[in-house]
C-alpha cells in the first residue's frame, strides 16, 4: 500500500500498471547496472574527509578511474578531471584540468592537485559493472520467459487477420499476468501454431544458477567473497588460494587510495583515511586466524 501511494503521489502512475514493460532487458539491464554500481561503492571506507564527502570520492572513481583533490573557494573538493602536458611517460601528465559543475580550471599535479587513481593503471570499475549487467539482464529476462512459457506451451501462434493478432494479445497479456485467458474471437479458431512446445529446454534452476555463478564471478572479479558457492567439500588449500585472488583484487585499489591519501594529508595538512570495508578485509581476517592457531597450539 505504501509503494502504491508513494508512486502515485511522486510520478503519477500506478505500481500496477507495470507490466511488461518492467521486465524487458533494458529494465533488467538498468536494474543490475545501478545494483553492481551501489555494491561496489561500499568496498572501501574513508574517515576525516571534512567537507569532502567518501561517496563523491568512489563514485569518480569507478567511473571515470581517478579523480583530483583540489582548493575550491577554500574548501577542499573532489573534481572530475583530464589529464594533459607531455612527459617521458605516455601515461603520466604534469597537468590536470579539473572540472565540476561550477568551476574548471588547471591544475599542476603534486602542486595544487592530488590525483586519486582507482588502481595503479587508472581503470574504472563501470566497464565491469556494465559487462555484468549485460549478462545478468539478459538471464533474468530468460528467466522471466521461461517462468511465464511454462504457464502455456502450446506452441507460437502466427496470426493471420488483424482480429486474429488483436485476440492473441490480449490472451497473451492475461496469461503472462497470471490470469485466466478465454479467446473471444471466433477468427481465433484459424490461427496456425508454429512448433507443438515453445519451450527450448532451458531448466529455470539452471538459469537460476547461471545468474548466481555470475554474481559470484562479479564478487571475485572486486574482490569479494561470494556466499553462492557451498565449501562443505573444499580443502583449506583451495580456500587460501581463492582468498589470495581476491586479496590481489583488493590490494591494487587500497594502495592506490592510501597513497592518494597521504599526499593529500601532505600537500593540504588534513588526516585523511581509508581502509577496506571491514566485511571484506581478508587480510586482517587471515591474520586473526593464524593468531588464533598460533595461541591453541601454544
Amino acid at each position: 500500500m505504501f509503494i502504491d501511494n508513494y508512486i502515485q503521489s511522486k510520478e503519477g502512475k500506478n505500481v500496477l500498471k507495470l507490466a511488461r514493460e518492467s521486465t524487458t532487458y533494458n529494465a533488467a539491464y538498468k536494474y543490475w547496472r545501478d545494483e553492481l554500481f551501489e555494491r561496489v561503492m561500499r568496498l572501501f571506507v574513508w574517515e576525516n574527509t571534512g567537507d569532502v564527502k567518501p561517496k563523491e570520492i568512489e563514485q569518480r572513481l569507478h567511473l571515470t578511474g581517478h579523480c583530483g583533490i583540489t582548493m575550491l573557494n577554500g574548501e577542499l573538493t573532489v573534481m572530475f578531471g583530464d589529464f594533459y602536458g607531455v612527459t617521458k611517460y605516455v601515461d603520466e601528465f604534469p597537468f590536470y584540468m579539473v572540472r565540476c559543475p561550477i568551476y574548471s580550471g588547471k591544475r599542476t599535479i603534486g602542486k595544487d592537485v592530488v590525483i586519486i587513481n582507482n588502481n595503479s593503471i587508472r581503470n574504472a570499475t563501470y566497464d565491469l559493472i556494465h559487462h555484468y549487467a549485460v549478462l545478468l539482464g539478459h538471464t533474468e529476462v530468460t528467466l522471466i520467459n521461461e517462468l511465464v512459457n511454462a504457464r502455456d506451451s502450446g506452441g507460437i501462434p502466427v496470426a493471420s487477420t488483424e482480429k486474429q493478432k488483436q485476440s492473441i494479445l490480449d490472451y497473451e497479456g492475461k496469461i503472462y499476468n497470471g490470469q485466466y485467458g478465454v479467446v473471444s474471437d471466433i477468427g481465433m479458431l484459424g490461427v496456425n501454431y508454429a512448433g507443438t512446445d515453445r519451450r527450448t529446454g532451458q531448466s529455470i534452476t539452471d538459469i537460476m544458477q547461471t545468474r548466481d555463478r555470475l554474481l559470484k564471478s562479479f564478487y571475485s572479479d572486486i574482490g569479494v567473497r561470494s556466499a553462492f558457492e557451498k565449501r562443505n567439500n573444499t580443502v583449506e588449500a583451495e580456500v587460501e588460494a581463492d582468498t589470495s585472488l581476491l586479496l590481489l583484487n583488493l590490494s591494487d585499489m587500497i594502495e592506490s587510495r592510501q597513497k592518494a591519501a597521504n599526499e593529500v594529508n601532505k600537500m593540504f595538512g588534513t588526516d585523511w583515511r581509508v581502509h577496506i570495508a571491514k566485511e571484506i578485509d581478508y587480510g586482517t581476517e587471515n591474520e586473526a586466524q593464524k593468531e588464533g592457531a598460533e595461541n591453541a597450539n601454544s
